[in-house]
């Protein structure tokens, strides 16, 4: 396995990121606090309501996901720690192991083929207090100047107008 840095899409918020999930079938956003330029290394405390300046991750054609420990203060215990895993970070695990698992599952189907998995990625985002892991096929960022609460009302909306 290979661990590998996604740098200059945005540098996370060291305080509250304040992560959010919502997903589909085959789609799913992460969004959350980042600081663009890097200028804060200041913890800060957000208002979901009112502060601007959040980062929104889509997953296209995701297969799984994961959310919750490790925090900062115990991710040097994440079996990728040794890969160089660390807080406050985007990442995509080349060869992974959970892709393998997840293709040894779906091994029984009838109609398995093993070229559909050469497409997905593991992608890994550490926060603060929290770790998000996917597989998906690809990601698109957004930078958007809203608060988070509104932030989740747009992708509300985008995944409620595919289904209806």
């Amino acid at each position: 396995m290979e661990l590998i840095e996604i740098k200059g899409l945005f540098e996370m918020d060291f305080g509250s990121p304040s992560p959010t999930i919502l997903s589909n079938d085959t789609e799913l956003f992460v969004a959350f606090y980042a600081d663009k330029e890097g200028s804060s290394t200041i913890p800060q405390v957000r208002n979901t309501v009112y502060d601007t300046g959040v980062f929104a991750l889509k997953f296209k054609m995701y297969l799984k996901y994961t959310f919750g420990l490790p925090g900062e203060e115990t991710i040097q215990g994440h079996p990728y720690s040794k890969l160089g895993l660390q807080s406050y970070s985007f990442y995509e695990l080349r060869n992974s192991d959970l892709i393998k698992s997840l293709q040894e599952i779906e091994n029984v189907h009838s109609e398995y083929n093993p070229e559909r998995w050469k497409k997905y990625k593991h992608f890994i985002l550490t926060f603060h207090d929290n770790m998000f892991e996917c597989v998906a096929q690809d990601f698109e960022i957004r930078e958007e100047n809203i608060p988070l609460y509104n932030q989740i009302k747009v992708m509300l909306n985008e995944l409620s107008v595919k289904h209806f």
